[in-house]
């Protein structure tokens, strides 16, 4: 039999009605009258320690009075709560308990009824859910009831006089309970433009949460090898800002914040993982495959990042501090961090602000040595400022306001040593201490990459029966720095030190339209416009001054175009069509116009022999098309299929500053009449159970243009290279709750690829920087104590020998271990971090830097040793 539980403003528990055993631990009368009023109150009073309660579905549902919200558990008996209310919050928190949906998110339900403008379930920390009920006019009133399918949250509002329940009419037909109180709604989606249910969407889908993100941030703030050890099909971790080599599927990635494109056509330093940090992030949704869902350049796959968004509360703060160090060796190894978030809501306005401030020290290998890594994150400042602002105008509109500024400067007295690329073997890189007394004067001393991005976004949810999209967005980008090369004796003929900015600017505009009431079929429809503007250019140093110093003082003297500013224009249309046939069946099918354009002026390069190349004017089009279908066999058990192209354009500044000898207008002589298109063939197999959730997915993609150009000296064309390439594999992706408190699971991913470069029908494999070696990722977790929370990872990077094989490597990759442990503690107000990185203290060499090592040993540098993270956080 149920128990019934009557809480009220300011009070924990009073009232109990209770028939049999009590449902809670409920203390006694004399303990009623001093109530738990802190979780560590609470945990005190619990007879006995609990593993995390696991709470696997959220469900919502009218009520005559107002709303109830189901928190679906097998245990829900056992769930304790303790009352924070806030004005018109009601905020409850369930410590000893986990949300874990299906969607990997939290749960929103805005305006669920009428004086309920929103509720929230969320994990507060890794052992607490916080569900808040934020009332319009009031504090709500709220009844706890449980039941065979987990904790009842019965709920009426408090309601002004113009918002009175109208008194429904008598109807004559035999009631039907209504369908959406019989359904679980869970959190979806977005990547694919439109609110979806993950289990809806007919392409392979990964969702990172913030308490995932948050837990990997303790080893390391690299947003591209967090992505390496949560995400399938990505490849291993390469410990580097610079993001060359990192794919998605072997092929290459489309990265957004908040919808905004983060990847330029000029990809001297392509960073587009290397804008935003950690702690300004909600969550992360990574489509694997090709797709045009967002334009181009996603021909491996789209990766979301969505930015820290309002609690719902009134005001919540975060604090986080922390320090890493190596355990190899720490003379300068130690690093420090901080961060602090605020969000709030008042009455139609919300808002969140950020800032962080991330340092590194030098970072050692497993065997005590300075790591060399000319593209690493050692002897750096990081610092992200997030703010955003929403309104909401009515019921069905809203207006937000969006800023993020990334900066990250290393200024480093190392370098890589090129003088052992002339020692016979390979070699380990090595790091040269710059000789004192080195400055740079008139420009940078130290590399940079620069990010601000604004944003306004419109919501209506209702118009003309419709749900209307629209953003508008500016980007800029800027990268370089660092000290200069001595190049006199190449092409350039000079000490030189390179800088680029790129800037973007931008809109969308979407529609979703339902065709029948019950919007079991719709047209999602709408247009994209991004105008880009790039460039780069070369510092000029002295060189005699910097031959007189003994190669210490450099000193700006001039500048020289490298890359010509050129502005690089795409517009697309699009239209997608959704079809739910049944409850069990979905189809979905669409296409997308895109048109091209490139213009620049007259410049003349920066290599000697120093040419004038005439500018001009240059467009192209193209149609992809995408199509896809989910079946459900049973609620728990879904496979999905879709064939999907997505298209990329080459990097034209590679081509604009260094044209071939015969080339006078390089626009004109550029036979570029289509972008890059990539066919994607893909099935997968999901599974949702109570305790198991696991997925399986194979593809197959195709391309027959190249991504780089071939100057042919009969026609005086620069032409698109014919090398069709292949690509295909497997990934796998298991989790699993074995029994209370206890968690483990783990991805897999399998990938291979041939290019035929001579377009002679005679395929060689793919490089092991495009087409990475197998990898399997493993973790166990626990939460040993009420309190206390452990985790165990593992990262396996197995060999690979086909590249060496087919001639187009000059040496094997081998396979490497790491295990990492993760550790959370509840201590006073707040929470202790710990993190161990490459536990065991591995010597290893990453797969990037093993692929270079016949090259050159001064890019051959180890991953890093055992390293310690120790935080704090705080949440108020």
């Amino acid at each position: 039999m149920s128990v019934k539980l009557q809480l009220l403003t300011g009070l924990w528990l009073t009232g109990v009605v209770a028939t049999a055993e009590p449902a809670w631990a409920i203390p006694s009368v004399s303990e009623v009258e001093k109530p738990a009023n802190t979780l560590e109150e609470l945990v005190s009073q619990t007879a006995t320690p609990q593993s995390a309660i696991i709470v696997n579905g959220v469900q919502v549902s009218p009520t005559d009075q107002g709303v109830e919200v189901i928190l679906q558990t097998t245990l829900g008996e056992k769930l304790q709560l303790v009352n924070l209310n806030a004005e018109n919050n009601f905020i409850t928190d369930i410590p000893n308990a986990q949300l874990r949906l299906p969607s990997g998110d939290g749960f929103i339900s805005a305006n669920p009824s009428e004086g309920i403008t929103e509720i929230t379930v969320t994990n507060f920390d890794e052992s607490t859910i916080r569900v808040t009920v934020a009332g319009e006019a009031g504090l709500p009133n709220v009844e706890l009831f449980d039941s065979s399918e987990g904790l009842i949250f019965s709920i009426t509002p408090v309601v002004t006089s113009t918002q009175q329940p109208q008194p429904q009419e008598i109807s004559q037909q035999p009631e039907q309970p209504p369908k959406e109180t019989q359904e679980s709604i869970e959190l979806v989606v977005t990547a694919t433009r439109t609110e979806e249910d993950v289990q809806n969407v007919a392409r392979s889908v990964t969702v990172i949460t913030r308490e995932q993100i948050e837990q990997q941030a303790k080893l390391t703030t690299n947003l591209a090898d967090i992505l390496a050890k949560t995400v399938p099909g990505f490849g291993s971790p390469t410990n580097r800002s610079n993001t060359f080599g990192q794919t998605l599927r072997g092929r290459n990635i489309s990265v957004l914040i908040d919808g905004v494109p983060q990847n330029a056509n000029l990809q001297s330093i392509p960073a587009a993982l290397t804008t935003i940090d950690p702690s300004a992030i909600e969550r992360i949704e990574v489509v694997r495959g090709p797709n045009a869902i967002y334009g181009g350049q996603a021909t491996g796959g789209v990766v979301n990042i969505i930015t820290k968004r309002p609690s719902g509360q009134r005001l919540t703060s975060t604090t986080n501090i922390g320090l890493d160090t190596s355990l190899t060796r720490s003379a300068d190894s130690f690093g420090y961090n901080l961060s602090h978030q605020i969000s709030g809501t008042e009455g139609i306005f919300d808002y969140t602000a950020g800032f962080s401030l991330v340092t590194t020290a030098g970072f050692y290998d497993a065997e005590g040595d300075r790591i060399a890594n000319f593209s690493g994150d050692e002897d750096s400042e990081k610092i992200n400022i997030l703010a955003k602002v929403g309104v909401e105008l009515s019921p069905d509109q809203r207006l937000q306001f969006s800023f993020n500024h990334f900066n990250q400067r290393q200024n480093t007295d190392f370098i890589s040593d090129s003088a052992i690329d002339e020692i016979p073997g390979i070699q380990k890189s090595r790091a040269l201490r710059l000789p004192a007394g080195t400055t740079v004067i008139g420009a940078s001393d130290g590399s940079f990459i620069n990010n601000t991005l604004l944003s306004l976004n419109y919501t209506n949810n209702n118009i003309l029966n419709s749900k209307l999209q629209a953003q508008a967005y500016y980007r800029n980008y800027g990268f370089g720095g660092g000290i200069p090369d001595d190049n006199r004796a190449f092409n350039l003929r000079g000490i030189t030190q390179s800088e680029g900015e790129s800037e973007q600017l931008g809109g969308r505009l979407q529609v979703e339209t339902p065709f029948n009431s019950e919007k079991t079929l719709s047209l999602l429809w709408g247009v994209d416009y991004q105008k880009e503007q790039s460039s780069q250019n070369f510092n000029i140093f002295d060189g005699d001054e910097f031959d007189t110093s003994g190669g210490r003082i450099f000193r700006k003297i001039d500048e020289r175009v490298f890359v010509p500013e050129y502005d690089f224009r795409e517009l697309g249309i699009f239209g997608q069509l959704q079809w739910d046939v049944s409850d069990n069946l979905r189809l979905s099918g669409g296409l997308r116009y895109v048109n091209i354009g490139v213009s620049l002026d007259d410049y003349i390069t920066a290599n000697f022999p120093r040419r004038n190349i005439q500018g001009g004017d240059r467009s192209f089009d193209s149609t992809v098309f995408n199509t896809g279908i989910v079946y459900k066999f049973t609620p728990k058990i879904s496979v999905f299929g879709n064939f999907a192209q997505g298209f990329s354009v080459p990097d034209l500044g590679r081509v604009f500053r260094r044209p071939p000898g015969g080339v006078v207008n390089v626009l004109n002589s550029l036979q570029l009449t289509e972008p890059q298109k990539v066919d994607n063939y893909e099935i997968g197999l999901r599974g949702q159970w109570d305790n198991v959730q696991a997925s399986l997915a194979g593809f197959y993609n195709y391309s027959d243009l190249g991504s780089a150009f071939n100057f042919n000296p009969e026609t005086d064309f620069l032409e698109t290279t014919r090398a069709p390439q292949k690509v295909y594999g497997i990934e796998a992706a298991v989790d699993v709750q074995p029994a209370q408190g206890w968690s483990l699971g783990g991805t897999a991913t399998w990938i291979e690829g041939e290019n035929d470069a001579n377009n002679d029908g005679e395929y060689v494999a793919l490089n092991s920087i495009t087409v990475p070696p197998f990898k399997l990722t493993a973790y166990i977790e626990n939460q040993t104590l009420p309190n206390w929370r452990n985790r165990l990872q593992l990262l396996y990077s197995g060999n690979r020998d086909r590249g060496f094989d087919d001639g187009v490597e000059d040496g094997k990759i081998s396979s490497f271990v790491t295990v990492d442990y993760l550790s959370s503690i509840k201590l006073g107000v707040g929470e202790l971090q710990i993190g161990i990185q490459n536990l065991l203290n591995n010597q290893y060499f990453p797969v990037y830097s093993q692929y270079f090592a016949p090259f050159f040993d001064s890019a051959n540098y180890a991953g890093k040793g055992i390293t310690l993270s120790v935080g704090y956080r705080i949440v108020w």
